[in-house]
């Protein structure tokens, strides 16, 4: 009896396995950017590193530059995937806002964010592009964070200025500056304790700045 022979697949894989191939892709460039920085890694590198012939990457990415920002765009999406996770729902609009403000502080100073933002910062010169991507309204923390900002504002927790405006000068405080000290190398946040004494400090000014205020009960003089 002849033996049935094995077709074999012809053209372009389905698109979960050729999403998991460009996920590997990513992955991997991320981590030798990261390391090495841009100049220094190559495309053959990458394909070696993740087990790909170079046709494949190119197929997907048409230059080095289109994979550097393919990888911004991926680990911002798993920035994104933890942020959503970290969210935690609370008794009230404002106090949901202010855990996700203390996560989110504690994620933006990790290892892992912190060397993705040096390894993008010393590349901005290279790739001007990037600038615009790393900090904007469409970013998902930001968008995250609005929404909390407009929710703590209907249940008139906050006051009703430019929620947006309000959105920005929260995250600049909560993640700008920790962020920015940590790059440059300061040790003002390399505890648990340290971030905890920064945050609750950063929170009442954010509060004394945009939180409602609170209606004095006038007693009644007995007549």
């Amino acid at each position: 009896m002849a033996k049935k022979v094995q077709q074999i697949r012809k053209g372009r894989p389905p698109k979960d396995m050729s999403d998991g191939i460009s996920d590997r892709i990513l992955n991997t460039a991320l981590g030798l950017f990261t390391t090495q920085g841009f100049t220094a890694t190559s495309m053959e590198q990458v394909a070696l590193a993740c087990g790909s012939g170079k046709h494949t990457i190119y197929r997907r990415f048409e230059s080095k530059t289109d994979l550097f920002l393919a990888v911004m765009e991926f680990q911002k999406r798993k920035f994104f995937d933890l942020l959503v996770r970290i969210e935690c729902k609370k008794e009230s609009p404002l106090e949901t806002l202010k855990e996700s403000c203390r996560r989110l502080l504690e994620l933006i100073v990790s290892d892992e964010i912190v060397d993705f933002y040096r390894m993008t910062i010393s590349e901005a010169e290279h790739i001007p592009k990037i600038a615009s991507n790393l900090q904007c309204e469409e970013s998902p923390s930001f968008l995250r964070i609005l929404d909390l900002v407009i929710s703590a504002q209907g249940s008139k927790d906050l006051n009703r200025m430019d929620p947006k405006f309000v959105t920005a000068q929260l995250l600049q405080v909560m993640t700008g500056y920790p962020l920015n000290e940590v790059l440059l190398g300061s040790k003002e946040f390399s505890s648990h304790s340290k971030r905890s004494k920064y945050f609750e400090k950063a929170w009442i000014l954010f509060i004394k700045g945009a939180g409602e205020p609170k209606k004095k009960k006038v007693r009644k003089r007995p007549i």
